[in-house]
């Protein structure tokens, strides 16, 4: 997807003493040798020391950017045991990497979760919450919900206004124009059959996020700068110059070279709907094939696959090949509608963001995923238990097998967060919901508390405002 360029900045933008060849080949789009480069700094055999955890993480990230998934995760629970100690930037780390590893297996639900949580912890440094406000916007804009995607932009657009490194800004109006160049694209008027995107984009005004004519003295990131190079030609093509195809086949072909096997896949398809878009369908049909799309084993529930699948429709109209176009436009219509479905779990609190912010919503998967597949049972028996007043740790390492030292153990390594202080975190995470519930008054603010197990007034504003930092009483005010 598109989006792995801006994973890749915000990385190398991200993390203090983060190894300087290391970036420096990161934002040059050198994945590879930035790869190898962060290999030897983790690599405690040929540096004789202790890797930092800014070291091993920029490592997991270039990991996970060149579809390395597995080996991503290990280097990221390497990377959280150097601030075990640290208790809530351990907290903030395994919720940011969960949240990006959620992204790029299109779980966006959870993604958003993660990035929501990062950006509500106090102890989030500005560059964490960067980082977090990127995967925002980004995946708003997968779910076609332009309008929470512009308020994402904006509230990045704010915070990186404020700091010291101006590289931020660039990325911003990077990702700025993108995500217009995208809309644009997709509203073409050849486009106008796409199911799928049009059943989820909401209405706009360019205004809402005004690009920028040029970047700030001194920031220009070549990665990006290379990304906006793409966009120009890619608009063209769409608009029917179909000169601009050599300067989009560059693009393409430096992609492949760099190893990222999904990027390479996204321009292919972006490249496609531009040359469907600009009646070039020849070069549709080059850059279809060309993308691997149809040889990919176990994709077919991608989201990208929807744009193969219309793509492929779509040439075969214009070339007058009416029944194979009904039958691929058939199997696309049909998968659209599926993901449509599914997407509907996610999108109503997505797009209701920008309008409520303060709204608490379920969000037990996104910390599920972060522990490990044998104490997510203890998890969700914790989840399902938490109105009842004696629940205790020793019960729920109990229910699944284990001690309460393992437990103990697993919780703090993966959350940051004891069980005792996750059932407290959750138990006012719950009061929250309540109280914010138009459709169920609260008449006593004991009651709403004594549903979820807390007894005493005391516990309940002080637990309360260590979350929230404001009173429950204000809470209910609003």
């Amino acid at each position: 997807m598109f989006s792995t360029i801006y994973f890749a900045a915000a990385s190398a933008l991200s993390f203090d003493d983060t190894p300087t060849d290391v970036a420096s080949k990161l934002l040059n789009g050198q994945f590879f040798e930035a790869a190898r480069s962060a290999a030897h700094h983790a690599d405690t055999d040929a540096v004789q020391v202790q890797p930092s955890y800014a070291q091993l993480q920029i490592y997991g990230d270039l990991e996970l950017l060149l579809g390395r998934q597995e080996e991503a995760e290990e280097i990221y629970r390497r990377a959280q045991k150097t601030i075990r100690q640290q208790r809530d930037g351990m907290r903030i780390a395994s919720c940011r990497n969960t949240g990006w590893q959620a992204f790029f297996r299109n779980q966006f639900s959870v993604a958003l979760s993660c990035f929501k949580r990062v950006g509500e912890e106090k102890a989030a440094t500005p560059r964490q919450r960067l980082d977090s406000l990127v995967g925002a916007t980004l995946v708003s804009f997968h779910l076609g919900l332009i309008q929470a995607a512009c308020h994402r932009l904006g509230e990045l657009a704010a915070l990186a206004a404020t700091h010291s490194d101006r590289r931020w800004t660039y990325l911003v109006e990077a990702l700025r124009r993108d995500l217009f160049a995208q809309h644009e694209l997709h509203c073409s008027e050849r486009l106008a059959d796409h199911i799928y995107w049009r059943s989820v984009i909401a209405e706009f005004a360019p205004d809402q996020a005004p690009m920028r004519n040029c970047a700030p003295d001194g920031t220009v990131l070549p990665l990006l700068a290379d990304r906006l190079e793409h966009l120009r030609h890619l608009v063209a093509l769409a608009r029917g110059d179909a000169a601009a195809s050599e300067g989009l086949k560059e693009h393409v072909s430096a992609s492949r070279k760099a190893g990222l096997t999904d990027y390479h896949r996204s321009l292919c398809l972006e490249i496609t709907l531009a040359a469907i878009a600009g009646h070039a369908t020849a070069l549709a049909e080059t850059m279809l094939d060309t993308s691997g799309a149809a040889n990919a084993q176990g994709s077919q529930h991608a989201r990208w696959y929807l744009d193969y699948l219309y793509c492929r429709a779509k040439i075969m109209q214009q070339q007058l090949r009416t029944q194979e176009f009904a039958q691929f436009y058939g199997r696309y219509a049909l998968a659209s509608i599926q993901h449509v479905r599914a997407d509907s779990m996610s999108m109503p609190a997505v797009a209701s963001e920008h309008v409520q912010s303060t709204r608490t919503v379920q969000r037990s998967d996104d910390v599920s995923a972060r522990l490990p597949a044998k104490y997510r049972r203890a998890y969700r028996y914790l989840m399902d238990n938490l109105d009842q007043k004696d629940l205790s740790v020793r019960e729920v390492a109990s229910h699944v097998g284990v001690t309460e030292r393992a437990m103990q153990a697993a919780f703090k390594n993966h959350l940051g967060l004891s069980p005792s202080e996750l059932i407290r975190r959750q138990r006012m995470e719950r009061i929250r919901g309540d109280l914010l519930d138009d459709g169920a008054p609260v008449t006593r603010l004991l009651d709403v508390a004594n549903k979820w197990g807390v007894r005493h007034r005391s516990t309940l504003i002080n637990g309360y405002r260590r979350v929230f930092q404001e009173a429950p009483s204000e809470t209910m005010g609003r």
